[in-house]
């Protein structure tokens, strides 16, 4: 398949017009047009991740995160000229599908709610409406179909996002009924969270003075192991529709950048 058609089936999943006003969602490096035999789909575009890509043979590379927000000059050799200089030598194609995949509550962004059982799940911040009429918007509400209590439900959360630390903060409740998440930075939808009626919100990037202030049990997993997970299964629909046309599609796995102390014991990251 072309350059193009590849743009285009990313696009009907998750249509760049629905990205936030301050996103960056789209094209990130143009490549030229050319008939694409594989295609990478990663977390975050760094340099070691585009490397890896472009060894393996793919000449157009998918992200969630933009390689960057804001318009910048490759002025100072680091990570964000490395990786213009292995793309525009190669003509690969980078594109992000961000905010405009996170809006997406009936695709792979609310993987999280669907593993854990939710029930009636709705959005939780309504931001745009589709033509045929869904609901567009950040994180989502749903019920469990049977309460638990909250040392449970921790562990439940820990087991599916693969996180051996949870950070928590505010009030826990004896019994959590009503869930809501929004993977990634979501601190600030946390009031709303409560607002709508959360036993739980599970988010990431949790900051002290919100924290001291949450309305409800917030649970912090952290920025990195659900938005991995979700870039993982959209490789998976995507492969089910490339591969019968001759594209190959291969998941590059992240990392947390973050590495934790527990009880003196260095570990990796969370998981």
């Amino acid at each position: 398949m072309k350059t193009s058609e590849i743009i285009n089936l990313i696009e009907s999943h998750a249509p760049t017009v629905f990205a936030a006003s301050w996103d960056n969602s789209g094209v990130q490096v143009a490549g030229r047009e050319r008939e694409v035999a594989k295609l990478a789909v990663a977390l975050d575009p760094l340099p070691e991740t585009i490397a890896s890509a472009i060894e393996s043979g793919a000449r157009f590379v998918l992200t969630h995160h933009p390689l960057t927000l804001e318009p910048r000059l490759p002025n100072k050799l680091d990570g964000f000229h490395e990786v213009l200089r292995m793309l525009l030598s190669t003509e690969t194609t980078l594109f992000s599908s961000h905010t405009s995949l996170d809006v997406q509550i009936a695709g792979p962004v609310s993987w999280p709610a669907r593993d854990l059982g939710l029930e009636n799940i709705k959005v939780l911040d309504e931001t745009a409406r589709a033509g045929d009429g869904e609901i567009l918007g950040f994180g989502c509400i749903g019920s469990l179909s049977s309460a638990m209590s909250f040392d449970d439900f921790a562990g439940k959360v820990a087991e599916l996002s693969g996180c051996s630390v949870l950070s928590v903060c505010g009030p826990l409740p004896e019994k959590v009924a009503t869930v809501a998440m929004c993977p990634g930075s979501g601190s600030s939808m946390m009031d709303e969270a409560f607002k709508a009626g959360a036993d739980v919100y599970i988010t990431g990037d949790v900051k002290y003075h919100p924290a001291q202030e949450a309305g409800g049990a917030v649970i912090d997993v952290g920025h990195f192991s659900l938005e991995e997970e979700m870039m993982r299964r959209f490789a998976l629909v995507l492969r089910g529709e490339l591969e019968p046309n001759g594209v190959d599609v291969q998941f590059f796995k992240g990392h947390d950048p973050f590495a934790y102390y527990v009880d003196g014991i260095r570990h990796k990251s969370l998981s």
